[in-house]
């Protein structure tokens, strides 16, 4: 059975790395390989039935016999959660109802909703709405909402047209939450102890989110294994301790019932909690180990890990793309490991100052180990580690078991046994407010700490990895002569760390160079990169107080390349969608150079002229006067001698006639003083043609002329436009004009974030679900396909 289980896990667990193809057609290979291991067969029969498992899992989230129309359509779903609110507009969730749907996993909706009338969790409604998928935009070292949804069931999003409520059927919890959340609402740490109690993280600020982020903490309000061990080892040590002393008996009649009450008690805790991926762990792993005491069975800690590890993936498979999910199994997987390896047995004999010796010995083991670990895969996860997290574990953790998490609970149950008799005391709950305040006051001065929080590249990680695995290999690994080859296959690991180093010793400058066209929804982000530094054409949109893509997009992705600095930002024009993003960047990058026509930005203007930055010629060629609108957008070409790229942004068919008469122009004026051998051959010029074009105008049919295509002759044609845009962009007719021509072309909405690569002659294009994380969960499939919905 065990054979079995790990096989399961361990398929499901690689699901993370599954290349963009179908999970069914994994199995005949799968099956293959079974009867070659045939010795192994149930390792691979649980292989197999993992892949069937997720297949059908897939399928029956995804056909949902939601209609394919070009219209509106109606659903009935129950609210399960309030995401979030913007101004006048709602974000939630909610579960499809369907009545003739027995069996099968339940399909979820995210739905926006403008000026909706007083709604709460557990409401079914009747809905009207605009459905469309769940492809969100996708870019290194940014926030993946598509795999974030799918792990979560939701199938596709939707915008509220109009709804009527069928009827409340709230459950225990949500009754709870609605009748709690005003009462806490009011204390200083409420918002954690609504998290601590309910596993409801809605009064948690995204400041308070950050500050959790950064000290490393943020594990102590995401109710898991921690929570539900201190509330069932209370509750057993409180109950066994009175029926010893009340009701004495010479059986396992009082440690039977302390053992059942705690499992109880462990159980309503993660109903409150609302059976998250952490809690559905911790509780199978309670509620086994219990079992096996009430048998007189033994098993290991590891043993029960897998238990619960299979229970959560046959749940939901789809588990294993939550961050939650790895670092809730990694983390109890380390303190195994190190309960392990460490000192912990107790003789009769031991004093009391030896068992405490032992114990902060453990504890210090455990909590250095998981800052180390816990720190490389937040890193991976999140693209940044908190250098804080240890110490401040260290203080913080001792003080939540033994103090925080049993008052909060006992606060709980007295206000909630008041309100049923018709009052309400938050006494407790008061003081396990109070109880708050030393660990709020952390949270408030690690703003201000030193390197508080570390973004970490690509490049940096993947060194941090290797050095990891590297140091852990060659602990374990005998040091005799036997393994003098595996000793030395393991210090090529070590590799990296010293050619880092060396690059920090003496920089290598490069002839390379890179354009990454960042998948910005509808609208346009441009980053130039060579040698470390960056040069950035246009910014995203933002929209309202607290989106922005240049927040979202933008600053996470040059993070993760290592950018450090960034020399020009260039702003086309003045359209949200170009230039909403400006303010958020100028000042995470006061040093850079603003290039623009757009009134209210301090920088140099757009007039014809050349930079050079970096080895590279930068040609700015239009406009040769200020314009308002979209023929007022600066054009750009960046060439290094060999290869050339031509960022056009929103110009039409006037302007390009225009840089086609001024090219001409030049032309002509060189063939007269002989410079030129054919009159009016724009190719010898080669001032607007290039190797890469972004399209003018994300495609409109307002531009992309056909003299203009073939003045520029690219290689390759790139369109930034979200997927499935209101506009329609880019337009069939205009990559068409580009396809007649042999033109190569990719699209931001459906490709993601694309990367040409300039190399001395050759270009090398990458695209993010082709090439960079072309993963099954990032493709466009059947998951929210309810309909094409502009």
């Amino acid at each position: 059975m065990n054979r079995f289980m790990f096989g399961f896990s361990a398929i499901l667990l690689s699901a993370m790395l599954w290349p963009s193809l179908p999970p069914v057609s994994y199995i005949p290979y799968l099956a293959v390989g079974a009867l070659i291991l045939y010795r192994k067969i149930p390792v691979c029969a649980g292989g197999l039935f993992a892949m069937a498992w997720l297949t059908g899992f897939c399928l029956g989230l995804s056909r949902q016999d939601l209609p394919v129309l070009q219209q509106p359509i109606q659903v009935r779903g129950e609210i399960i959660s309030l995401v979030s609110r913007n101004s006048d507009w709602l974000s939630l969730d909610i579960s499809v109802i369907k009545p003739n749907l027995i069996l099968g996993p339940n399909a979820k909706l995210r739905l926006t909703w403008k000026d909706p009338p007083e709604v709460d969790v557990g409401q079914v409604w009747q809905f009207t709405l605009m459905p469309k998928r769940i492809a969100s935009v996708l870019n290194q070292g940014g926030y993946n909402e598509q795999k974030q949804l799918i792990s979560q069931h939701v199938v596709g999003k939707g915008r509220v047209i109009e709804a009527h409520l069928l009827e409340v059927s709230p459950s225990l919890r949500n009754e709870l939450i609605s009748a709690l959340t005003p009462e806490l609402a009011s204390l200083p740490q409420g918002d954690i102890l609504l998290a601590l109690l309910m596993g409801d993280k809605q009064l948690i600020t995204k400041a308070r989110w950050q500050a959790l982020r950064q000290t490393g903490t943020g594990h102590l309000v995401a109710i898991s294994g921690l929570h539900l061990s201190v509330v069932a080892a209370w509750i057993y040590t409180c109950l066994f301790f009175g029926l010893s002393h009340l009701l004495p008996h010479q059986s396992r009649r009082n440690i039977t019932l302390a053992l059942v009450a705690a499992g109880i008690g462990a159980a309503f805790y993660a109903y409150l909690a609302g059976f998250g991926i952490s809690t559905q762990r911790a509780l199978v792993m309670i509620l086994l180990l219990m079992l096996l005491s009430l048998l007189k069975r033994f098993s290991t800690a590891w043993e029960r890990l897998l238990f619960a590890l299979f229970i959560v993936l046959l749940l939901d498979p789809l588990a294993c793309l939550s961050a939650g999910f790895w670092l809730s199994f990694c983390a109890l997987g380390i303190i195994l490991y190190t309960l392990e390896i460490q000192p912990r047995a107790f003789t009769p004999a031991s004093t009391r100052g030896a068992r405490l010796r032992t114990g902060m010995i453990q504890f210090w083991a455990i909590q250095w180990r998981l800052s180390l670990g816990l720190g490389l895969l937040q890193a991976a996860l999140f693209g940044g580690v908190s250098i804080h997290s240890l110490w401040m574990n260290i203080l913080a953790v001792p003080w939540f078991s033994f103090v925080v998490i049993p008052l909060a609970m006992a606060g709980f149950v007295c206000w909630w046994l008041g309100t049923t008799f018709g009052f309400s005391w938050l006494g407790l709950l008061r003081l396990s407010d109070w109880s708050l305040s030393p660990y709020a006051q952390l949270l408030d001065i690690s703003q201000q700490l030193p390197a508080h929080w570390l973004a970490l590249s690509d490049s940096l990680l993947a060194l941090g990895v290797c050095t990891f695995v590297g140091g852990v290999l060659w602990r374990y690994v005998p040091k005799h002569k036997n393994n003098i080859a595996w000793l030395s296959l393991l210090s090529l690991l070590f590799m990296p760390v010293l050619l880092f180093c060396m690059t920090l010793w003496s920089p290598v400058q490069t002839h390379r160079w890179v354009m990454h066209l960042l998948d910005v929804g509808q609208g346009l982000a441009v980053v130039i990169e060579k040698n470390g530094r960056g040069v950035i054409y246009d910014t995203g949109a933002a929209f309202g107080d607290d989106f922005s893509y240049a927040e979202r997009v933008i600053l996470p992705f040059l993070k993760a390349k290592g950018i450090q600095e960034i020399d020009y930002i260039v702003i086309s024009h003045s359209d949200n969608d170009h230039a909403g993003g400006a303010p958020v960047l100028m000042e995470a990058y006061p040093k850079a150079l603003v290039i623009t026509d757009v009134a209210g930005f301090s920088g140099q203007d757009c007039r014809p002229r050349q930079i050079q930055w970096q080895g590279l010629r930068l040609n700015l060629l239009s406009p040769p006067q200020v314009l308002a609108g979209n023929n007022g957008s600066c054009v750009v070409r960046i060439d290094d001698g060999l290869q050339s790229l031509l960022l056009t942004g929103d110009i039409e068919k006037q302007t390009e006639a225009a840089l086609l008469r001024s090219e001409l122009s030049v032309s002509r004026e060189l063939s007269v003083s002989g410079d030129l051998s054919v009159n009016g051959d724009l190719s010898d010029l080669n001032e607007l043609q290039s190797d890469v074009l972004v399209a003018p105008h994300h495609g409109s049919k307002t531009s992309s002329t056909e003299a203009f295509i073939d003045a520029v002759a690219p290689k390759l044609v790139l369109f930034p436009a979200g997927f499935a845009n209101r506009y329609g962009f880019p337009k069939s007719t205009v990559v068409e004009r580009y396809q007649r021509r042999e033109i190569r072309s990719l699209t931001t909405g459906t490709e993601g974030q694309i990367s040409v690569i300039f190399q001395q002659s050759e270009l090398e294009v990458k695209t993010y679900r082709g090439d960079l994380a072309p993963f099954w969960y990032n493709s466009l499939f059947r998951f929210g396909d309810l309909i094409n919905p502009e």
